[in-house]
């Protein structure tokens, strides 16, 4: 039976999580900003999201959510960590039953397991290695999901993403590089980078990622109860920034304006280049190109500037 879903977070990968099956997930309203209230609301939403299942219908929740970046401070990060476990606290709550058909599904990050780690290409079978509060935080949520699943008998899966990239990516996040690119292009405002150019980084498209997020979460729900799957979510191949700046200017003639330098680099590593080793025949639903991907993103960005100069 198709799982009932609730996706817990609507940026770019939970919208495109949203969109990778035909059925409606279910939708709450969380006030993220008062911690003590999102918490109350997920407990309350998570009652909701039972009750809208038939008793045999497979559950499935998965966690997106979260602003916190590499220079984000500590505090903050952990208030959205704090979140998580009482979330997963709620969870805990959960008759058996229910309990036993609920996987849950936590987007986590290659960048932040992986900053300080030597020897790339890196593998689930990688050491960790955190290089900032980010990387510690994704770490620690990480951990609590495998805890509460041990305990709580359910199932779970953790996607470890490499850099994600699409239409609509949030510039306010301060992340994005190739969405920052792609503005550069358009608006002729200079693109900051403030790591070197041959910093090597897998760039994955939104929309495979969620394919690959989507899958990974229905065959977790056939491993043993009170088990957590680790998979990395990425394309398997690495470009340098140097590169993804020369491949934009080749699709598009023109030359963006970049100031090398600026930001804030704390956290960053200079190669992450992935291989996974879990469950590698899944990683065939990732199928787009770097070119189409920029593709997509440029004229998403040229539709929206055409609609706000239209208005």
């Amino acid at each position: 039976m198709t799982p009932r879903r609730w996706i817990i977070g609507r940026g770019l990968l939970g919208r495109a999580i949203a969109r990778a099956r035909p059925d409606a997930p279910f939708a709450a309203t969380v006030p993220w900003s008062d911690p003590d209230a999102a918490v109350a609301a997920l407990a309350d939403g998570l009652a909701r999201f039972v009750a809208s299942a038939p008793p045999d219908q497979p559950l499935e929740i998965t966690w997106g959510a979260g602003r916190a970046v590499t220079s984000t401070p500590r505090e903050r990060v952990f208030e959205e960590v704090s979140v998580f476990r009482g979330f997963l606290e709620a969870i805990g709550t959960m008759p058996d039953a229910d309990r036993a058909r609920l996987t849950v599904m936590l987007a986590s990050s290659v960048g932040g397991a992986y900053a300080a780690s030597p020897a790339p290409p890196f593998t689930e079978d990688t050491p960790v290695a955190p290089a900032s509060a980010y990387g510690e935080g994704k770490l620690a949520m990480e951990r609590a999901l495998a805890d509460a699943t041990a305990t709580g008998g359910w199932h779970a899966a953790v996607g470890r993403i490499t850099n994600l990239y699409g239409p609509g990516q949030d510039l306010t996040k301060g992340q994005g590089l190739i969405s920052v690119l792609v503005r550069a292009h358009l608006t002729d405002t200079p693109a900051s980078i403030y790591v070197p150019l041959d910093t090597l980084r897998d760039y994955i498209y939104e929309d495979d990622a969620a394919r690959l997020m989507s899958a990974i979460a229905l065959r977790a729900a056939g491993t043993p109860p009170g088990t957590t799957t680790v998979k990395i979510v990425g394309t398997g191949g690495a470009v340098s920034i140097g590169a993804l700046i020369s491949e934009l200017q080749r699709l598009r003639r023109r030359r963006g304006t970049i100031v090398l330098g600026g930001g804030d680099a704390r956290g960053q590593a200079l190669d992450l280049r992935v291989r996974s080793r879990v469950w590698p025949d899944l990683d065939g639903l990732v199928r787009t190109t770097l070119p189409e991907g920029l593709s997509r993103v440029y004229a998403a960005q040229l539709a929206t500037l055409s609609l706000r100069a239209g208005a």
